[in-house]
């Protein structure tokens, strides 16, 4: 598995959300997806599926994720499946 550089997932993110972004927890989530989607082909399908999602899909997605404890705003969603798409590409 390919280690992604920091400097260019904060470029990709920064050119991706038209704004300067230097998150370092971001960045120890990529690793995490990274991981995660390399364990199998179904997790690597399971997340490759969120990047494909709808914005009522978004929504729904929210909900759920709420409903678990974790509280996200709309604009950390779009973050979140940045990170996933930038990611998948990392898995072998």
């Amino acid at each position: 598995m390919k280690r992604p550089t920091k400097k260019a997932f904060f470029e990709y993110m920064s050119t991706r959300l038209n704004t300067k972004w230097k998150d370092q927890e971001g960045y120890l989530t990529l690793l995490d997806v990274v991981a995660q989607a390399d364990k199998s082909e179904s997790a690597f399908r399971d997340l490759a599926e969120l990047t494909l999602m709808t914005k009522t899909d978004r929504l729904i997605y929210r909900n759920k994720m709420a409903c678990e404890g974790v509280e996200m705003t709309p604009l950390q969603v779009d973050e979140y499946l940045c990170i996933v798409e930038y990611g998948l590409e990392y898995v072998s």
